[in-house]
């Protein structure tokens, strides 16, 4: 040793007096096994480790093995500890050993929990997602995963909740989160997804947009992906479409894509008509149809009515002398961030592309083609004229015009329409888009209670 010449022997002696256990009882039984040498050039305490696995068995015992050092060496200043393993030159230090991942129980959706009573978004344009989550349920091969996308609002998280509880009522370990609480609670690396689906039989995760940036998580996701059971039911939810993936990392972003995909487009009228009705139990409000048929058809998206409905409790709720009037209620929808004006305005807009063979996000742009301007108004007009919209609204479905831009609108077609055939036809075609409110298939409520 140092000035104080004792030998390693009588360190190694004083060394297990300090270990937990101590020299009586039995502990540090791997103490025996480690080859110590001092080298005082330096002041190394040089620790050789016969074999790998001998390594791992002393990696759990390495603090307490340091604070005995430090408290069992002779001399005020403890030596520097250098681990080698046996037949290698360089010093090797044990890899702390982290404990095995573990799903946090918040991820899991339990059997009977709440979520999975909302109304499902029916629709004869909606057929395909439904017919993929009930193949999802029931655990039909070939369906699974699949990328369901659409824009903000059309009941992405309600049909997520309806497959997850459907498959934790038969029994299944399923995980349901948003995509970025998901990966904060799961450590990146190819090992977590092998142990995570030791721990789970079914994934959905919702907003995989918000992966956007964060390419630790985006590699996770691909070998979750990667790594599935063939018999592991799978969805992942995306606001938009595909194509906002262009920023992720080519890897993953090719992973999602090549998953099957299925668009979920705005609930039709029925469907609408049920969330605000469930909406009115689960809120005790008591509003005849006719009120909640105008709400509906002021607010296309599940977001916009409860946002509606939300403020008309507000405005009349428990104590309220009476009933909202109609009007009262119209007053109440021209106010306020309703989502979405009304489900039928964006069926014109369709419409309208589709005469003069463009896109509806041509007809909400700049463009000032003739035929698109003409179609643009046109739109404008019916909409007014057919469903009540009042001019800023118009103007805000219509790529935030100036409300200015749409009474010229209005008023141009109104006049072409005494004389011009044209304008007569195309208005003639919207306004049959504009009558077809009518719901387009039964309710979806029951799909899942198999």
């Amino acid at each position: 040793m140092t000035d104080a010449h004792v030998s390693l022997q009588d360190f190694r002696r004083r060394l297990r007096r300090h270990l937990p256990g101590g020299p009586d009882g039995g502990g540090a039984p791997w103490l025996d096994g480690l080859v110590m040498e001092h080298l005082p050039s330096g002041n190394v305490l040089r620790i050789t480790f016969p074999h790998i696995y001998f390594a791992r068995w002393f990696t759990p015992h390495e603090t307490d093995f340091s604070a005995a050092v430090n408290a069992a060496w002779p001399d005020d200043v403890a030596p520097r500890l250098e681990y080698v393993l046996h037949g290698q030159p360089l010093p090797w230090r044990p890899a702390p050993q982290a404990a095995p991942f573990r799903i946090p129980d918040i991820l899991f959706l339990h059997a009977g929990g709440s979520g999975d009573d909302a109304p499902l978004p029916s629709g004869a344009r909606n057929a395909f997602p439904l017919a993929l989550a009930r193949a999802v349920v029931l655990r039909e091969p070939g369906h699974s995963p699949f990328l369901l996308h659409g824009e903000k609002g059309t009941g992405k998280s309600h049909l997520l909740h309806h497959m997850a509880a459907a498959l934790a009522r038969q029994g299944l370990r399923v995980i349901l989160a948003p995509a970025a609480r998901f990966f904060r609670h799961c450590p990146p690396g190819e090992q977590t997804a092998l142990l995570f689906w030791q721990q789970a039989d079914a994934l959905f995760l919702d907003d995989i947009q918000a992966l956007d940036g964060q390419p630790r998580a985006q590699r996770l996701l691909a070998a979750l992906l990667a790594h599935r059971p063939d018999a592991a039911p799978a969805v992942l939810a995306l606001e938009g479409g595909p194509h906002v993936l262009g920023t992720w990392e080519p890897g993953p972003a090719a992973s999602v894509r090549r998953l099957l995909s299925a668009e979920l487009t705005p609930p039709d009228m029925e469907a609408r008509m049920r969330y605000l009705q469930q909406c009115c139990r689960e809120n005790a409000l008591d509003l005849p149809r006719e009120h909640l048929r105008l709400m509906a058809r002021r607010a296309a998206h599940f977001r916009g009515l409860r946002s509606l409905l939300l403020r008309v409790k507000a405005a009349w709720g428990e104590g309220a002398a009476a009933r909202p009037s109609l009007d009262d209620l119209e007053r109440l929808a021209r106010t306020g961030p309703v989502q979405a004006c009304h489900a039928g305005h964006e069926q014109i807009l369709a419409e309208a592309a589709r005469c003069c063979d463009a896109a509806p996000a041509d007809i909400t742009g700049t463009g000032r083609h003739a035929r698109l301007v003409m179609a643009r108004q046109a739109a404008m007009y019916v909409c007014r004229r057919h469903l009540g919209l009042s001019y800023p609204e118009l103007g805000r479905a219509f790529g935030g015009r100036d409300h200015s831009t749409v009474i010229h609108a209005v008023k141009k077609i109104g006049k072409m329409l005494e004389s011009n055939k044209d304008v007569q036809r195309l208005v003639a075609r919207l306004e049959k888009c504009a009558h077809q409110e009518q719901p387009d298939s039964p309710s979806g409520d029951g799909l899942f209670r198999t």
